[in-house]
């Protein structure tokens, strides 16, 4: 059983993928192919005499032993042909279900080694279905009912022993509780190669399920618990959540010394191996331990003995270090790496092998960082080539390098039509991943799958389809949000999935706040180990919920836009036409009521950042002098001039595009974007734009044009009036209680204690009780305090917010080129939230397990309306947005108002009575 565990552990760790060379399932034999050559001939001459079960099988056994020799010589399609004759001869052979179980087990992975997944998923499962077979005989209660094959020890012996102590046949009580934890563990072993394949051929819910369900079966097996944390930790890296994978492969590589393997084992160096790689994947500030990990695993390869197998784990882990040498700049170094490396590959497989794969996309990389583009072209359209004619179009590395290849043709000037087309083509075929992997999971891994797919990229880069760019954005922009909305509806319907939704919550929240106070490290695994159950009852509980596959186009937009208005949709993307870094830029995407949409590039992701930082710097300065009455320097640049700019750059070229009596505007930001107040932005002759458009509507994206709901008017229900005009002073804490705060807070507290009291607000709520309409469930509250909000559970019509907000940079500041996993990175979710009159309280109550300032993902279950009417830019300086969402919905989601699709106005001083959607207008 031992080596079946080895073989199954090879498949999952070598090369981080399926793609793997080693492992074998028939046990280890003593017999020179002439000698099975020989027996397979007398077997045969058995057959001819009397075919019956038990020459079946001992030419079974023969043929096996053959193919698990030419498997172990790296000859895969000699290996299949022999497992074939085999399995024709194993039909009513009377093999007892577990020796079937572990044939077909062999046949599969000697399938899935020639990439024939399809047909390895119908014999896997049918070695599913005889384990399955096996765990229910040895579960009969009455020992004289036990099938004779559990005391069975040889395939072609039939000798007794094993679990049979007594030799009579019989298994006592003890030898039956161990003979069921077999087949259970044996069971295990069948379905976690399915859960591989699965991952392998892009099923990656099944994958999922099926991982964390195992993981709640192991009990106090440490052998069976490494197992599938090592599933799990390839799982996640394959799905970006590159914190987490680690995490499973250090809790793997932990059971994996509990059972008894030393640090020298190949086992234990695979796993050390794979932390140091997703580790390295998770960002420069993990590349030093990354380092660590993987010299580590390359200097214990060393001591192996010279085998192929050795020599190729020793190939995947130099390979690994190459990529940290790359993200270091070593360009060259790391290129002769992986040259060496992938001609290594070439002279064992030959040229046309899908093992090749991965190495031709890493010396892509390597050519492509120094410039080489010719070079890199080649390799990366031979990855592609090969990754489509082995694994197929599902497999993520294969749309990675495919996209590297059409990178890097745009950048070098090919054919622009060409490199649309296949364009096209690839964005099709990454969409229904997308569709695939935004439908589950947690929030933290969609985001992390989201970060690392940047669909848009090429097409907006191109600039020459811009419907294909339109229908592209409509199947990704606010599809996070949209899935958890669905889920929370689901939730609603379902009190059991209700229950794990708000324990899941609980758990992370607590997991996080660990986190932030450096609490001791076993509390951190148990609450990290509590936590993969519950996602493990909530993925099985997910089963059968809506789907939330897209397929809008742009031209249903269209239908839905009345006379005189416009849709814009802003997106940000990487623009291929500009050197790296600073090509982060912007474009609008510009629906009309009629004709073919138009794409619109605008200005880059610095210019913004420059001119947002002048009108917050104008809006601090104002602020304070209304506030305190003192005076001060004023800033460099006037709010005009910040105002006129971000017209120039992000509206005026849009604006050129629309025709002359358009009125209601609907618009749909996009990340920094959303820290822009559009109604307040100065034309070429000094008007707002609130001024010049009848209305301007904010959306999450344009899908919410196509929610059909039966809306109220504004005054068709309650309002909700909430400001806080005056904050209270912060409230002093000792010093032990600051040794006991958490950095979060503390960064939190250094964020708000500056932030001045609102002038304006009380007479503009005044104003607003004048004509919000008298209803018994309205409500009207000055300097709200936290709790006052988290009570809040009605659904207004209308719920107007005056009050600050803050939004923390990350805590370890990194760049945007860095990769960020949520799960490393848990400050992102508490980062953002509301300054509420109790709020300077925090730091002392935050020190004393009081709740801290009210941040947006606690809003996020909180009070839900229809309609958020803004006067103005009442969340300045930034919104409380859950990250990741990146546009106005998360301004509303964190508040709980997306939960009914509303649209979000920003309406002109001077009314405050507008439709709540895109509306004509009426009649003159």
């Amino acid at each position: 059983m031992r080596d079946i565990l080895i073989s199954l552990r090879r498949t999952v760790l070598l090369l981080g993928s399926i793609l793997v060379l080693q492992g074998t399932w028939a046990e280890e034999s003593s017999h020179t192919i002439e000698e099975l050559e020989e027996l397979e001939e007398l077997w045969r001459k058995e057959l001819s005499k009397n075919y019956g079960p038990k020459a079946r099988r001992g030419l079974v056994r023969v043929l096996w032993l053959r193919a698990s020799m030419e498997q172990s010589s790296l000859q895969f399609e000699e290996s299949l042909d022999y497992f074939r004759k085999a399995h024709e001869f194993t039909i009513n052979a009377e093999f007892p279900p577990p020796d079937l179980a572990d044939f077909l087990e062999a046949f599969s992975e000697a399938l899935e080694k020639v990439f024939l997944f399809d047909e390895a998923e119908k014999i896997l499962l049918q070695s599913i279905s005889q384990r399955r077979q096996a765990e229910a005989a040895i579960a009969e209660t009455d020992p004289s009912r036990i099938e004779p094959w559990v005391t069975k020890k040889s395939l072609t012996s039939g000798d007794l022993g094993g679990w049979d102590k007594n030799g009579d046949g019989q298994l006592s009580r003890d030898e039956k509780e161990d003979a069921r934890a077999g087949a259970r563990k044996d069971l295990s072993v069948g379905e976690m190669a399915l859960g591989s394949l699965y991952v392998t051929t892009g099923r990656y819910e099944e994958a999922g399920r099926i991982f964390h369900a195992l993981l709640g079966q192991t009990g106090e097996d440490h052998d069976t618990s490494s197992m599938v944390h090592g599933k799990l930790g390839r799982y996640f890296a394959v799905m970006g959540s590159y914190a987490k994978a680690a995490g499973h492969y250090e809790e793997a590589r932990r059971h994996a010394l509990s059972a008894g393997y030393p640090e020298q084992d190949p086992i234990v160096i695979d796993l050390t191996g794979e932390i140091g790689r997703v580790l390295a994947n998770n960002g420069a500030r993990d590349h030093e331990l990354a380092r660590a990990y993987l010299e580590e695993a390359i200097t214990l390869s060393r001591k192996l003995n010279p085998s192929w197998e050795n020599k190729s784990r020793l190939s995947t882990h130099s390979s690994n270090l190459a990529q940290l040498e790359l993200a270091a700049g070593n360009n060259e170094q790391a290129r002769n790496i992986f040259r060496e490396i992938l001609d290594v590959y070439r002279e064992r497989f030959g040229e046309d092998s899908g093992y090749l794969a991965l190495h031709y996309a890493n010396l892509g990389s390597a050519d492509r960082d120094l410039g080489n583009y010719e070079e890199a072209l080649a390799s990366y359209r031979r990855a592609a080539d090969l990754y489509r004619a082995s694994v197929g179009t599902r497999y993520r590395p294969y749309v990675i390098a495919e996209n590297d290849y059409l990178e890097i043709r745009l950048r070098s000037g090919a054919s622009t039509e060409e490199t649309a087309a296949q364009t096209r083509e690839l964005t099709a075929q990454a969409l229904l991943l997308f569709d695939d992997i935004i439908a589950f999971g947690t929030e933290r891994e969609r985001l992390n799958w989201l970060r690392e797919n940047q669909l848009l990229n090429l097409p907006c880069s191109l600039g020459n389809d811009p419907s294909f760019i339109a229908n592209t954005i409509l199947r990704t922009k606010a599809r996070i949000i949209d899935s958890l909305l669905s889920e929370q509806q689901d939730s609603a319907r379902n009190p059991e999935r209700a229950r794990l939704r708000e324990s899941f919550e609980r758990k992370q929240r607590e997991l996080d706040h660990l986190r932030f106070r450096y609490e001791d490290e076993d509390k951190v695994s148990a609450a990290r180990g509590e936590l993969t159950a519950l996602e493990a009852s909530l993925r099985n509980t997910r089963a059968g919920t809506s789907t939330t596959t897209v397929a809008t186009t742009w031209r249903e937009i269209q239908e839905t836009l009345p006379p005189h208005s416009a849709f814009v949709d802003y997106v940000r993307y990487s623009d291929l036409n500009k050197p790296e870094p600073g090509n982060l830029s912007y474009g609008a995407l510009l629906i009309l009521p009629e004709g073919e949409p138009h794409w619109i590039p605008l200005g880059t992701d610095r210019e913004l950042a420059i001119w947002l930082s002048a009108m917050k710097n104008r809006l601090n300065y104002r602020s304070y002098l209304l506030s305190t009455g003192k005076t001060a320097s004023p800033p460099a640049l006037r709010m005009n001039a910040a105002l006129r700019r971000l017209y120039d750059l992000f509206w005026a070229p849009v604006a050129a595009r629309m025709p002359e009596g358009t009125e209601t505007v609907g618009v749909s930001p996009d990340a920094r974007l959303n820290f822009v107040s559009f109604a307040v932005l100065l034309d070429e002759k000094e008007r707002f734009l609130s001024e010049k458009y009848r209305q301007l509507v904010y959306y999450a994206s344009a899908r919410d044009l196509l929610v059909e709901q039966d809306r109220p008017s504004l005054r068709g229900g309650p309002w909700s009036l909430v400001a806080v005009p005056e904050f209270e002073a912060h409230e002093g804490v000792s010093d032990a209680e600051k040794e006991s705060t958490d950095v979060l807070s503390r960064v939190v507290m250094e964020t708000i204690e500056g932030l001045a009291d609102i002038p304006g607000v009380r007479q503009e709520l005044n104003l607003l009780r004048k004509i919000m309409p008298r209803h018994r469930e309205g409500s009207f509250s000055i300097n709200s305090s936290e709790q006052e909000v988290r009570r809040l559970s009605d659904s207004p019509v209308v719920l107007h917010l005056a009050t600050h907000a803050f939004l923390l940079p990350p805590a370890d500041q990194t760049t945007s080129a860095e990769l960020q996993d949520f799960n490393q990175a848990p400050d992102h979710f508490y980062r953002s939230g509301l300054v509420l009159t109790e709020a300077k309280k925090a730091h002392a109550a935050r020190a004393r397990g009081s709740p801290s300032p009210l941040t947006g993902t606690e809003c996020s279950s909180r009070t839900r309306c229809r309609i958020c009417l803004c006067t103005r830019p009442v969340w300045s300086p930034s919104p409380p947005a859950t990250p990741g969402w990146e546009n106005p919905s998360a301004v509303m989601a964190s508040l709980g108002c997306a939960g009914d699709s509303p649209s979000l106005e920003v309406l002109p001083s001077s009314s405050a009575s507008g439709p709540s959607r895109m509306t004509a207008p009426p009649p003159s």
